[in-house]
């Protein structure tokens, strides 16, 4: 057997060592071939361009037409060197490819970095130039230029394509594109330009207006069959640029992360240029909508859809030119975008925290959804870029599939269409399916680890929390997908999320009580730790409860303001209602704090003899001597007497016995001497007080008592050394040869034994003893003789096993053993 457990395990690590090799092998081939062919969007620090390269083998080439480059270099490993060169310069370059192979870094010679990232393989066949006239020449360039703006930077040499340069050639001309750009975003284009027929001859010219007067003509020429715009001197362009500047210094230039609505373009072009950027923007694109009329609940949701709505439907419309949009930040007029029966797309000013801003009105958020349906089958424009803004979102991925299969699916019904009912009913029946499944797989596996026993009432409620819970998640989710509308979504949103919190409720409380049940079956709460415990645990569950309160009143976008003062209007209508309820927890706080019981104290408690055996919230649970359960409400509990047996020091042994009247007065003191000697020399009496005096003489019989704190505070025990004493005090009352008095009225049917007179005499002689000595011991025993007699009795008595073998019998005043502190619950006494 250990021959082929050895076999067996030799065999493993040879296959895991194979698989580990091919996996190193297959790393270092993908790290040894790296791929540089292919377009790659570049920048450097004040420029970027396009470049292509090619590999074969270890050798590179390539180049960047906008400044008429080329680069020429080595591979090895991940790493590219070479040499770069221009009409103008040359130097070296040092190029690292990331792991994917999807980017590069590196330097120009020791000073600049140079960065890359590939280009989609069918980039060059995504932008469509138009160029027959120089209204769509100017078009096409400004459509371009806001997109290498924002910072798609692969477009650059098509814009460097659209230029004629006077000075000749467009190499180191791609930096002058920037301020370019910038500076015709300043100013507005007429529409009815684009809609001109071409001019006759070769040049033409478009002038530009600015909303303070100024204006900017642009030149164009017809080489051949296109037409081409003459770039302006980069000196004019700048000096413009700067007055400009100087003029309206907040200048926010496009592909900024801050949503800009100082204008209505400068809001449409943050917007357009978030949902581009994708989720990551998804907070500045939701910024330029005015929300002001959507429901709280679906608000942030709701949002998002909002957005992806209305960027489908301007892409549907189709490219957005931004010179032709308003750009004055003075105007307060609304700039209606777009009209239509089903709604309008209308930019206005809307008072904010920030000032006024520019946003798209509520009207238009109410109306998109119509919008969308109506654009929906709307043609494809004619576009100068591709038409990359179909949104990602799962609702638009499910509705454009669903419109794949039928079309009858989109017809609306109410406030739905069939596809979102059909989705959810299916949606409410998968609910239903996998909160039963989740149910019945709890129930199994707490039934198998508590053997076959009963399910505990907590734990069957917190199943049934998880099922709620499990509901709600799987419909939160699925409304989400299903994008539906602000006033049906709202509500289905409510429920969806009143059920997971109410879910979660019952299974926080067994959490809670779990946990309380681990901590004190380790043994780790002592028994004044217990009732701090309990009181924990229900403040733990008010909590709960508060806070499910306020994640609702989250959810459904109530200010904490109100949720606040409803749960206090709410306290109060409880306090009247639940005086009761109030007293007796605040009794419990009382409880704890000054502490007249802990748990398993013995007393007499409200008029019962009984040991605690719970401090609950409510009530005290006491078990009396007739090991029955009586339950005190806490109230009750503090306002009667509390007698804590468990609290004292010591039990009292108080008492009365009777000699017979025959008993002489030398037998009287002979008696009373030898139990005084017998109290002092006990070990189970307290010295001081301890007494036995002659009460007199009543009934016909002669009464002494005897006075003596045992030092024990268990009841079974003082039994016993009672039981002790009263022994060794009969044998001296036998010894003194007289008797315990019998009542006056019994009537004897036998011989009377009589008095002993020989040991009376003996008893006579020792007091006399006593008295001629002058070491008579009334009223009290010497100093000296105390201190000689204190615990020379043997407890127990001679011939009894020692204490510690005896058998003690259960008492309800003994307590368990206590437990070692736990620093959370502890805090009592051992």
């Amino acid at each position: 057997m250990d021959g082929v457990m050895r076999g067996s395990l030799s065999n493993l690590r040879t296959l895991l060592l194979g698989i580990a090799l091919v996996l190193a092998c297959a790393l270092q081939a993908a790290a040894a071939s790296p791929d540089w062919t292919g377009a790659w969007d570049s920048r450097w620090f004040d420029g970027g361009a396009r470049v292509y390269m090619q590999q074969t083998d270890n050798q590179v080439t390539g180049r960047y037409p906008a400044y008429k480059g080329k680069l020429e270099g080595e591979v090895d490993g991940n790493r590219l060197t070479g040499t770069w060169s221009t009409p103008k310069a040359s130097g070296s370059f040092e190029f690292v490819l990331s792991d994917d192979g999807k980017s590069f870094i590196g330097r120009l010679g020791n000073k600049q970095w140079w960065t890359g990232s590939r280009i989609r393989p069918n980039h060059d066949q995504a932008l469509r130039a138009f160029q027959s006239s120089p209204a769509e020449t100017l078009r096409t360039f400004l459509i371009a230029a806001e997109a290498v703006q924002s910072g798609r930077l692969e477009y650059q040499d098509d814009l460097l394509s659209l230029l004629i340069f006077p000075g000749g050639g467009r190499e180191n001309h791609g930096r002058e594109l920037a301020p370019l750009a910038l500076l015709l975003d300043q100013f507005t284009v007429d529409p009815a330009i684009f809609e001109t027929a071409p001019p006759e001859g070769s040049e033409a010219e478009i002038t530009l207006t600015r909303y303070d007067g100024k204006t900017l003509t642009l030149q164009f020429r017809k080489p051949n069959d296109d037409w081409f715009m003459v770039a302006p001197p980069v000196e004019d362009v700048k000096a413009l640029l700067a007055e400009i500047s100087a003029q309206t210094p907040a200048i926010v230039h496009s592909g900024s992360t801050q949503f800009d609505g100082s204008t209505p373009r400068a809001a449409m072009e943050s917007f357009i240029d978030a949902m581009r950027a994708g989720p990551a923007m998804q907070d500045t694109a939701i910024a330029a909508l005015d929300l002001s009329e959507l429901p709280p609940v679906v608000r942030d949701r709701q949002a998002v859809l909002v957005a992806e709505y209305l960027n489908e439907v301007i892409a549907r419309i189709g490219e957005v030119v931004f010179q032709e949009i308003p750009n004055d930040p003075s105007s307060r007029e609304p700039f209606i975008y777009f009209v239509h029966p089903a709604g309008d797309i209308v930019l206005a000013p809307t008072e904010t925290e920030d000032g006024v801003m520019w946003k798209f009105t509520p009207e238009t958020v109410r109306s998109i959804r119509s919008l969308y349906g109506e654009t929906e089958n709307l043609p494809q424009a004619t576009r100068v870029l591709p038409y990359d803004t179909q949104s990602q979102a799962p609702y638009f991925r499910i509705r454009a599939w669903i419109a794949g299969l039928s079309t009858t699916w989109l017809q609306p019904i109410g406030p739905l269409e069939a596809w979102q009912w059909a989705s959810l009913l299916c949606l409410i029946a998968v609910g239903v399916i996998a909160s039963v499944l989740t149910g019945i797989v709890l129930m199994l596996g707490q039934r198998l680890l508590r053997r076959g026993n009963e399910i505990s009432n907590s734990a069957y409620f917190a199943i049934w929390g998880i099922r709620l819970l499990v509901f709600g998640i799987i419909n939160y989710i699925g409304f989400a997908v299903l994008g539906l509308p602000s006033g049906f979504g709202s509500t289905i949103k409510s429920f969806a999320v009143l059920l997971m919190i109410v879910g979660s409720i019952p299974f926080s409380f067994w959490l809670v009580d779990r946990f309380r049940k681990i901590v004190s079956n380790a043994g780790l709460i002592t028994p004044r730790g217990e009732f701090l415990a309990t009181l924990l645990v229900g403040m733990t569950k008010v909590l709960i409860i508060c806070a499910s309160v306020l994640m609702f009143a989250e959810a459904l976008r109530i200010p904490y303001g109100a949720a606040v003062a409803g749960l206090g209007i709410s306290g109060i209508a409880i306090a009247f209602a639940a005086r009761s309820t109030l007293e007796n927890v605040i009794s419990a706080v009382i409880l704890f704090i000054d502490r007249p019981v802990d748990v398993n104290d013995f007393g007499r408690y409200n008029g019962r003899i009984g040991s605690i055996e719970h401090i609950g919230l409510r009530a005290t649970v006491v078990r009396t001597l007739e090991r029955t359960l009586i339950t005190i409400p806490n109230s009750d509990f503090m306002s009667s007497d509390i007698e804590n047996f468990t609290r004292r020091d010591s039990v009292l042994m108080r008492r009365t016995f009777a000699l017979r009247p025959e008993t002489s007065l030398d037998q009287l003191r002979f008696v009373l001497t030898e139990i005084r000697r017998l109290l002092i020399g006990h070990p189970k009496v307290l010295k001081d007080p301890a007494r036995v005096r002659l009460l007199g003489v009543a009934d016909n019989r002669v009464e002494y008592e005897i006075f003596a704190y045992i030092k024990t505070v268990d009841y079974s025990e003082f039994l016993a050394i009672q039981e002790d004493i009263i022994f060794r005090m009969m044998d001296v009352i036998e010894k003194a040869g007289t008797d315990f008095a019998s009542p006056a009225r019994t009537l004897y049917m036998a011989r009377d034994r009589g008095m002993d007179a020989d040991k009376g005499t003996e008893a006579a002689e020792k007091v006399a003893g006593w008295r001629e000595t002058g070491e008579l011991p009334f009223p009290n025993l010497t100093d000296a003789e105390v201190r000689t007699l204190q615990d020379t009795l043997d407890f127990p008595p001679e011939g009894a096993p020692p204490e510690d073998q005896q058998f003690r019998p259960a008492s309800p005043s003994t307590s368990p053993a206590r437990s070692r502190r736990f620093r959370f619950f502890g805090l009592g006494r051992n």
